[in-house]
This record gives C-alpha cells, structure tokens and sequence, in this order.
C-alpha cells in the first residue's frame, strides 16, 4: 500500500531537489513514495565564476531532503531540501572561512539555505525539469534544475538506493546580495548535485 506523504522536511542545493529524478521512467510499484536524499550518501558541489581561470570550487557537506514522488502524477511531486551553509568546504581554509562571512553567505545570520520546488516536468524517459524557489540570506528567488537520472530500482528495499541522479543548475550570486569580486571572480555559480536517494 502507499505510505501516506509526510510533511516534515529532512535537508540544493541547491537544491537541491534533483532528487525527484527518481520519479523516471514512471513506472514504479507505487504510486507514492516518500524519499529520502543527504550529504551522507550525495554531494552538492558548486563552481564560481564565468573564467576557467579564476573559477573557484567548493561543498556543502551536511544537508537533508525528503522528496515526495508521485509516480502517477509526476507534476504533484515535490522536493524540500535544507543545506547547513556552514558546512560549506573550499580548496583551503582561508576560502572556507571567507565565504562563511559576512560578505558571501554570512552563515551566523543566515545558517540555512532552503529550496522548495513548485513544479516537476518530465521532459524524455531519464530526463526531469524540476523548478521552484531557493532561499539564500534570507532572499528568495526562481531556480531551476535539469535532471538526469543514472539508475533507478523502484522494487530497492528500505534503506537501499531508489535512484542515482545528477542534477545541474545556475544562479547569479549578485541576486543574493553576494557581490564581493564580482569583477575578478564574476556572478555565475554552477551548481552540480549528484547522490542516491532512498526510502
């Protein structure tokens, strides 16, 4: 039968609720499922600036999701997901202990980024567009994610991998109100999520 959908949020970054990826193809056994997604078992990595030659990379580490699958209405699926904006990780720790501050994602006033979907669209048998809103210092703007998804096993028991996907997404930290080097690093943040989730 059914488990009948929750509404407590477990939480890319993001996102960032790539993890809906698990709703292709739709077939599953159920029609409803609750999945769980986690820096335990995924990454979310992100990139900054519109140079290869001044591009930074770094992670979040500790984040949570629930993903609401509705196998027999994609569109009624939802993702929620919460990121720990202090477990952000750079290449060294002066990045890691700059980005924390004020000036970029300021994580004693804003120790939580948000995203919530608002839609799911399924565009080829692996392949979903998932868009909603991500809240970052305390501003919330549109984003959107493309989905692939890597493997899929809907009859996987608890606690084993339901779906392996990546996720790939962009915003401008400008919007954010994380202007800093912009003129040296640029705006664009790419947004790469690739993780299991599971029941």
């Amino acid at each position: 039968m059914p488990r009948p959908p929750t509404t407590g949020i477990a939480r890319r970054e993001l996102v960032l609720g790539a993890a809906v990826a698990a709703l292709a193809p739709g077939h599953g056994a159920w029609a409803l499922e609750q999945l769980k997604i986690g820096g335990e078992r995924g990454t979310i990595d992100f990139s900054i600036g519109d140079s290869k030659l001044f591009r930074t990379t770094g992670s979040f580490k500790d984040w949570r999701g629930m993903v609401s699958v509705d196998d027999a209405d994609v569109p009624k699926s939802t993702v929620d997901v919460r990121v720990n904006t202090r477990s952000i990780e750079m290449l060294d720790k002066q990045q890691t202990d700059m980005l924390k501050d004020a000036d970029f994602f300021d994580v004693d006033k804003f120790p939580e980024m948000t995203f919530h979907s608002s839609s799911v669209e399924r565009l080829g048998a692996d392949k979903l567009k998932v868009t909603g809103e991500i809240t970052l210092r305390g501003i919330t703007k549109p984003m959107q994610l493309d989905v692939s998804v890597l493997d899929r096993k809907p009859d996987a028991p608890p606690g084993a991998p339901y779906a392996r996907f990546r996720g790939q997404g962009q915003i401008k930290r400008s919007e954010f109100g994380m202007t800093k080097y912009i003129d040296v690093v640029g705006d664009t943040v790419d947004i790469s999520i690739r993780a299991d989730a599971w029941r």
